[in-house]
Order: structure tokens, then sequence, then C-alpha cells
């Protein structure tokens, strides 16, 4: 700091009790350096948290048990020996089904072959036992005529049917005997119009004796019949 020289020298003074009175110094300026303010330091982040390591222990081979080969050997030796026992059983099994079943279903063949042919002789016969019962009944030469001709095509239509149908083996005896029978109806019939038309009473009674006899002989293979489908 710099003085004016007129000032530059210390003056005396006398104090009034004759002590030298000394001014007072100056007072000295002293700079000091200005505080240094640290700005306050960031907040320090959380430290990251290692993740814990999961350490797989290093297994030590196992050698194979001595008996898994057996084992595995007598387990493929079950299989394999269960497996032909079902194809043994199996085909046994089906092979014996499927016998019955063909056996069922030859039965059930031959079950509707009978109840077809028991159908068409039922009816057959049945319109023939009532055109017979007309021919006998009959009083008049018309009655007489149109009766005969009636059962005359009546027993054709029977024959046709019969020889059309399929006979069970077992109703081929009875089958046979009616076959006779209509045959014989056909002729006695035949000769009775013939007579009836041409006024040949020798032919009327043997056409209508015959006709007796081919329903007696149908009556027969009937209860033949009957015999057979018990």
């Amino acid at each position: 700091m710099s003085m004016d020289p007129e000032y530059d020298r210390v003056a005396t003074l006398d104090h009034p009790n004759g002590h030298e009175v000394v001014p007072p110094a100056a007072p000295v300026v002293v700079e000091l350096p200005a505080p240094i303010i640290e700005a306050p330091a960031p907040a320090l982040e959380p430290a990251p948290v290692a993740e814990p390591i999961t350490v797989t222990p290093i297994k030590q081979a196992r050698k194979r048990p001595r008996w898994l080969v057996p084992a595995a050997i007598a387990a493929v030796g079950l299989i394999a020996s269960g497996a032909l026992g079902y194809l043994f059983y199996s085909t046994r099994t089906l092979g014996s089904t499927k016998l019955e079943l063909t056996n069922l279903q030859t039965d059930a063949a031959n079950k509707k072959a009978v109840a077809d042919y028991v159908g068409m002789y039922t009816v057959d016969a049945g319109k023939v036992s009532t055109d017979y019962g007309q021919v006998v009944a009959c009083n008049s030469y018309s009655t007489c005529r149109t009766s005969a001709q009636q059962a005359l095509q009546d027993m054709q239509a029977f024959q046709s049917d019969r020889r059309s149908a399929s006979v069970p083996a077992s109703l081929s005896a009875s089958d046979s005997q009616l076959g006779d029978s209509l045959s014989a109806g056909i002729a006695a019939l035949q000769e009775l119009i013939t007579g009836m038309d041409t006024d040949n009473v020798k032919k009327v009674d043997d056409g209508f004796n015959k006709l007796n006899d081919s329903m007696l002989s149908m009556a027969k293979a009937e209860s033949a019949l009957g015999a057979e489908l018990k």
C-alpha cells in the first residue's frame, strides 16, 4: 500500500504529563484468500449386487451296473415272448370268432331261406286248397269249369314258385314230394277240363279222381315239411 511522503516520517507528540505520546499504529489490513467452497459430492449410486453363481458339481461318470445288460436282455425277451403270446392268442381267438360268425351267418342265411320257402308254400298252398274246395262244391258246368280253370292256374303258379325258390337242404325231401304232387294235380285238372269241354264223362271222372289223389299226396308232403321244420 503506498503512503504520502509527507506522512512518511513519525511525528512525536508531547504528553501533558511529560511522557512521550506515541501515536497509534495504523491498522494493518491483511487480505485473506477467499474460502474455497467445495461443491457437494454427488450421491454415490449403490453398487450393483452380484448375482449368486451356481456352481454345478461335476459328477463323476458312473459305471453301468453289471446287472443292467442281463436285465435289459431279459426284459426284451419278456416283451418278445409276450408279443408272441398275444399274437398266438389273438390268432386263435380271432379264428374262432370268425368261425362262429361264419356259422351264425350261415345259420341266418339258412333260416332266411327256410322262412322264404315256408312263406311261399303257405301262400300258394292256401290258394290251391281253396280252389280244390270250390271244384268239389260246384254243382253246375259253368261253376265247375271256372273253379277247375282257377285251380289249374294256381297250381301251375305254385309249381313255378317252388322251382324258382332257393330250397334249403333240410327241406329237400318234402319239396321233392310236393313237386310230384303238383305235377300230378296239374295233369289231373287238365284232363278234367278236357272232359268237361268235350262232354267226356270218363275223362271227367278220371281227372277228378286223379285230382283227389294229388291233393292227398300234397297233404302228405305238407306233413313231411312240418316234420322237417321241427
